[in-house]
């Protein structure tokens, strides 16, 4: 009978890589460098994880249609209440009702006594119609109503360079969003872009620049950039969200470096400005299927996943 085997068995076993556990799960898997031993996840943990998180997505969906729900009948019960009220004191007494048959002038005497019969009236009264209850019209929200309600303005751009050319954010969950694509644009293009937009034109502002930045190997002067062009973003918007940049693919090690700083100080930044931050890196690290073949661009996959995340951080 064989025996069952042991980690110090596997460790010995002849394979390429090494044997590494998973972080999440703790199970063992070979084949990888010895360079990640502490920082790695089995592919199972990653999809438990993506899975974990549509559901609670999923749960909040649902947690905002019982919202809604609970608002519309107790709206509902308002409005039948205040109808009523309105109605017990509309309603008036009606008029008596006068019998069209003229009175006798004298009580009827029994029969056997010779009684006098006077003509009654030429015009005699006729009962008056019965009343109609009016047809009740109202606004079953005017009970929340406390003052003139105004157009709320909830446009939102989204401008960026030609990583943006395929985001479509469906509209049933932002109905008024456009894209700009400027391909090629750096920094300084987007914000030339942005002084033809007036201000409070739109209600929320989207930004993804700087991968065309990063060849410039001025990282403080991309910094600067960028806090300028959110600095005159702010004043265009209500709501800014900055998009984290992607890595490319089959670029070296340099051109990660840059663009892996660049998301972290982006990051960092935002979240010292209360700015909403678009985190595109961990979707799109070491998934080539996200992208077209020259490593840089989304493909439809990529761009799908791009608009989801773009469209999570938009304000409701």
């Amino acid at each position: 009978m064989t025996s069952p085997l042991n980690v110090s068995s596997i460790c010995a076993l002849p394979v390429e890589g090494t044997f590494i556990c998973c972080v999440s799960c703790s199970m063992y898997s070979s084949g990888f460098p010895a360079d990640i031993v502490d920082s790695f996840t089995c592919q199972k943990c990653l999809v438990n994880l993506e899975l974990v998180g549509k559901i609670r997505e999923l749960e909040d969906r649902v947690r905002n249609l019982i919202a809604i729900r609970q608002t519309e009948n107790w709206i509902d019960s308002v409005c039948l209440d205040n109808s009523a009220t309105s109605d017990s004191a509309s309603v008036s007494p009606g008029p008596t009702v006068v019998s069209a048959r003229p009175k006798s002038a004298a009580p009827i005497q029994p029969q056997g006594e010779w009684v006098t019969v006077r003509r009654g009236s030429k015009n005699p009264k006729c009962s008056p119609p019965a009343p109609r209850s009016p047809i009740r019209t109202q606004n079953r929200f005017s009970a929340l109503r406390s003052a003139p309600v105004e157009t709320e303005n909830k446009k939102v751009l989204i401008i960026g360079d030609s990583i943006v050319q395929n985001v479509r954010i469906p509209n049933c969950v932002k109905p008024a969003v456009h894209v700009k694509c400027l391909a090629g644009a750096k920094i300084s293009g987007i914000e030339a872009a942005l002084d033809r937009v007036a201000d409070d034109e739109v209600s929320t502002l989207l930004l993804h620049v700087g991968t065309n930045d990063i060849y410039s190997q001025q990282s403080e002067v991309l910094k600067r950039n960028f806090i300028s062009l959110c600095i005159k973003a702010k004043r265009k918007c209500r709501n800014l969200v900055v998009s984290g940049p992607l890595p490319r693919l089959y670029r070296g090690d340099v051109i990660y470096s840059r663009l892996h700083s660049l998301h972290c100080w982006l990051e960092t930044w935002c979240a010292n400005k209360s700015i909403a931050f678009v985190n595109n890196w961990d979707d799109f690290w070491e998934r080539p299927g996200f992208f077209r073949r020259d490593g840089l661009h989304p493909n439809w996959r990529g761009s799908y996943v791009l608009s989801q995340n773009m469209a999570a951080k938009l304000p409701g």
